[in-house]
């Protein structure tokens, strides 16, 4: 069951432009969930925050999203990454040990490698 928070931040995915009044400081978060909880959903004045790009067929992308992958392309760490497929080729080499015959696994190289040979 969905509580009240989680129907909120959906309505908020459907209407995006309401992101961009927020930081504008045109509009407060609060603001807008008071409004919501009053007006409800469906009241006419919450089409003016939808996206126009909301349509997957018409091949416009938004700032937003491109913000949001740049940002998450920034938190991405390639270390850590390596570190998680080693240790999960270890667990498959345990897990195949277990198992009988074993098939070796090939080395994940990491980025790094090269900088460290």
């Amino acid at each position: 069951m969905n509580s009240r928070l989680d129907e909120f931040r959906d309505f908020v995915h459907r209407h995006p432009k309401l992101r961009e009044e927020v930081r504008n400081g045109n509009r407060t978060w609060q603001n807008i969930y008071e409004e919501w909880v009053l007006y409800g959903e469906e009241h006419p004045d919450w089409q003016a925050y939808q996206a126009e790009a909301n349509n997957p067929g018409n091949g416009n992308i938004s700032l937003e999203s491109i913000r949001n992958v740049i940002g998450t392309l920034q938190r991405l760490n390639p270390e850590s990454i390596y570190r998680t497929l080693n240790t999960i080729q270890k667990f498959l080499q345990i897990m195949q040990s277990f198992g009988g015959k074993s098939r070796p696994t090939p080395y994940i190289r990491s980025p790094y490698d090269e900088w460290w040979d």
